[in-house]
């Protein structure tokens, strides 16, 4: 419950389980058992019914929403009808007209890419699905429209962008010429076609914690089993700027953690790896939960030339990790050890300075006690010389009266 609270909103969460009591399918929730077959439902229903929306996805891990869906990428080129430079044309206002013309449709995004003269504007699309993709380029591949501001008529050239892949020839070739005339059987692991590599993945998409991002590796094993039996896996943090959507990227370079990484998986066999290259050929990284707009994330698709995925340099790359891993341990232990020698010093000044208002405070009452008992003491005495006074004055009355009557 608390997952899916934090995945899909509270909100939300309340208003979907309101709406399934009030169909009459609990007429109470009373116990969490109850509670927690309703979430079930409401996730698989809304799960189901969020991918009979996308027909060409294949599913990689459920649990975290991972899917693969076909790459639909263009590539825009935006020219002067008359050759002249494109000096007072302004790329954003460009970049509007060029999401009115694809309307009733929407770009996921559109971006400008760095263009070396003024002759042309290039741009770089992607949509949701290919039939969205072929449909647009249909649409607004050799339009003009005039820029504002401006009496320069621009033309739209758009088509599908390439992605790069290599082909069988290719790595059979590389591995021949490396390994000559040996089998496939024969040649170390590492050192043959048995390598996948998957360029600029999301890391917070395969990590554990989210205020931690790290690639979990067995989120990886389980996702990339699909094609497979795997031997092990690997991966390297890459914070280049990848092609990752805008709610991938978010703050991650400016603190020194790592956006994307290059994952390697090693198969056990050739039929594997081979059926993981076609398989991961023109696909995308696809990120969907109930509820939620699904997000995209293209990669790279290579082979392992460099023998990154070699026993021995495997064990040289874990003996490093470990070894970092038990610096760092050391670090956080005596960075510990210091925070606590500072809370004792802290809690012992804490302390004293407790002590010491404790006796001021009891001295302060001491001396208000020995005031009042003086007080009370003043207080007595004062009565007592009034009585005696008193008495004075009623003897000396009867003195005067006394020698009255003796004079009388």
């Amino acid at each position: 419950k608390q997952w899916y609270q934090r995945r899909v909103g509270k909100q939300w969460y309340q208003r979907r389980v309101r709406a399934h009591v009030v169909e009459g399918r609990f007429p109470t929730i009373n116990s969490l058992s109850q509670l927690s077959i309703l979430y079930h439902q409401i996730l698989k229903e809304d799960l189901v019914m969020d991918i009979a929306r996308f027909p060409d996805c294949v599913k990689l891990l459920d649990h975290l929403g991972l899917y693969l869906r076909d790459h639909a990428k263009v590539r825009i080129l935006v020219i002067s009808e008359t050759g002249e430079p494109l000096v007072d044309v302004n790329s954003w206002e460009v970049m509007e007209k060029l999401h009115k013309l694809a309307e009733p449709e929407r770009f996921t995004h559109l971006r400008l890419q760095k263009s070396p003269a003024l002759e042309f504007l290039l741009f770089e699309g992607q949509f949701q699905d290919r039939e969205i993709m072929s449909y647009v380029i249909r649409q607004m591949n050799n339009t003009k429209f005039k820029a504002q501001g401006s009496n320069v008529v621009l033309t739209v050239k758009i088509k599908e962008d390439g992605y790069e892949y290599p082909t069988v020839e290719e790595w059979e070739t590389y591995f021949k010429t490396i390994n000559g005339k040996k089998q496939w059987q024969e040649c170390s692991p590492g050192e043959r076609s048995d390598t996948v590599i998957i360029k600029n993945l999301p890391t917070k998409w395969f990590s554990l914690d989210s205020n931690n991002p790290k690639p979990c590796e067995r989120f990886l094993k389980d996702a990339l089993a699909l094609f497979g039996q795997i031997r092990k896996v690997d991966y390297e943090d890459c914070v280049e700027d990848g092609e990752v959507s805008d709610d991938v990227t978010s703050l991650g370079n400016q603190f020194g953690i790592p956006v994307t990484f290059n994952a390697y998986i090693q198969y056990q066999n050739y039929a594997s790896f081979k059926a993981a290259m076609g398989g991961l050929k023109g696909k995308q990284l696809m990120r969907l939960f109930p509820g939620q707009k699904p997000t995209f994330s293209p990669f790279v698709v290579d082979y392992d030339r460099a023998g990154f995925m070699a026993d021995r340099a495997h064990k040289i790359r874990k003996a490093e990790r470990e070894r970092l891993a038990e610096e760092a341990k050391r670090k956080h232990e005596a960075y510990m050890k210091q925070q606590n020698e500072l809370m004792k010093k802290q809690l012992e000044k804490r302390q004293k300075k407790k002590r010491k208002l404790e006796e001021k405070k009891i001295e302060e009452d001491k001396r208000q006690k020995d005031n009042s008992t003086e007080k009370k003491a003043q207080k007595n005495m004062g009565g007592s010389e009034m009585k005696e006074v008193e008495t004075l004055e009623d003897e000396c009355k009867q003195v005067s009266s006394l020698e009255k009557q003796a004079l009388l």
